[in-house]
């Protein structure tokens, strides 16, 4: 199942979950219930909306601004009556889904690319092919760079590298400089690894790398 699929089925569950629950509490379309949702399964469908649509819509799209809005609303956790309010937004943002009007959706099939080949480099690690594995991560990790300076309008040559891409995305403040340290060191892994200079790193630091690298594309990409 790809990353659309899965989204498409949250968006159903959730939708699907939402309106019975507003059903069995006998809600009139208006403002009148026979008694108001359970808190607790408010919470759980609120809290898995705002998830789906961050990653879905993005942080910046009106559906995300919208169930944000509603979850910032003093007291927000007692009112359990917004429910419908919740699942009107989750039903605009499955519509503008499924006619392909997010952009994000994109980024979010380009991460999980990604993360299919460091899922190789992870296999080759696995089988005791170190080396070969900090030469994928190193490119995986470069692919990503290049989109995330993509995202912040940062150009850069075709010939590319992951210490002058790491260095504009820096410069641009895309991330602070630890993340900037802990890549320059991840580039060394790389080029070393390219470059025949095998006793520099250690098995270990690749696996700490592949790691790294996957937190990096999820917090960064999607």
């Amino acid at each position: 199942m790809d990353t659309q699929e899965r989204i498409s089925q949250e968006f159903a569950s959730l939708i699907e979950e939402s309106d019975r629950l507003v059903k069995s509490c006998g809600w009139d379309g208006r403002d009148g219930w026979q008694r108001h949702p359970n808190r607790d399964d408010y919470m759980r469908i609120r809290t898995r909306s705002l998830n789906l649509v961050k990653r879905a819509c993005g942080e910046g799209s009106v559906h995300f601004g919208s169930l944000t809005r509603v979850a910032e609303e003093p007291f927000s956790d007692e009112r359990s009556y917004n429910l419908p309010r919740c699942a009107g937004i989750l039903k605009a943002a499955r519509d503008d889904f499924d006619r392909g009007l997010l952009t994000d959706l994109k980024t979010l099939v380009e991460a999980e690319v990604l993360g299919d080949v460091l899922e190789q480099a992870e296999s080759l690690l696995d089988r005791k092919y170190h080396i070969p594995a900090a030469s994928l991560a190193g490119a995986v990790l470069e692919d990503a760079l290049r989109k995330l300076c993509d995202a912040h309008g940062i150009l850069y040559p075709p010939k590319t590298n992951i210490d002058g891409l790491n260095s504009a995305l820096a410069k641009a403040g895309a991330y602070e400089k630890l993340i900037l340290k802990r890549i320059t060191g991840i580039a060394d892994i790389r080029n070393n690894a390219d470059h025949g200079q095998f006793d520099k790193f250690t098995r270990e630091d690749v696996e700490d790398m592949l790691k790294w690298t996957r937190r990096f594309i999820a917090d960064r990409i999607g």
